[in-house]
């Protein structure tokens, strides 16, 4: 059988989905090998022989798929273009109203209320335990 040539060389996608933690140690350097540092990253290797035993022996912690399906994932915006996004959608969007204030102070009203029903239900001098009496016989000896 005759290599495929380089310009139309036959691709595999490796993906790496569960961790090498805990795995033997030649299942980790096969890991690193391939080119796969992390769970969710993927590589783009040549169909050969060597690619194929490699991936045998770790085919538990990696999923397999011809290169020319475009089947992945659209790349995730980076952080700069989201929050320009993000901005642009709060610019546009109908501003909301704003809580009434009385809602909350009838809130703050009830707060004294609830810390005083618990002070009553407390017996005085009750705290824990130091309210403890000591017997008599263990003070003199």
């Amino acid at each position: 059988m005759t290599p495929p040539s380089s310009a139309s060389e036959v691709q595999l996608r490796v993906t790496q989905v569960r961790s090498g933690i805990g795995t033997k140690p030649k299942h980790r350097a096969t890991l690193r090998a391939l080119g796969l540092r992390g769970v969710g990253r993927t590589r783009v290797l040549p169909d050969s022989t060597a690619v194929r035993g490699m991936v045998a022996r770790v085919s538990h912690l990696v999923e397999v798929a011809p290169a020319g399906t475009e089947d992945r994932p659209v790349r995730p915006q980076r952080r700069s273009e989201a929050l320009k996004a993000r901005h642009a959608e709060v610019a546009q969007a109908p501003k909301a109203q704003a809580p009434k204030a009385p809602a909350v102070k009838a809130q703050a009203a009830k707060a004294p209320a609830v810390k005083a029903q618990a002070a009553a239900k407390k017996p005085k001098g009750a705290t824990g335990t130091a309210a403890k009496t000591k017997s008599p016989a263990k003070e003199g000896s």
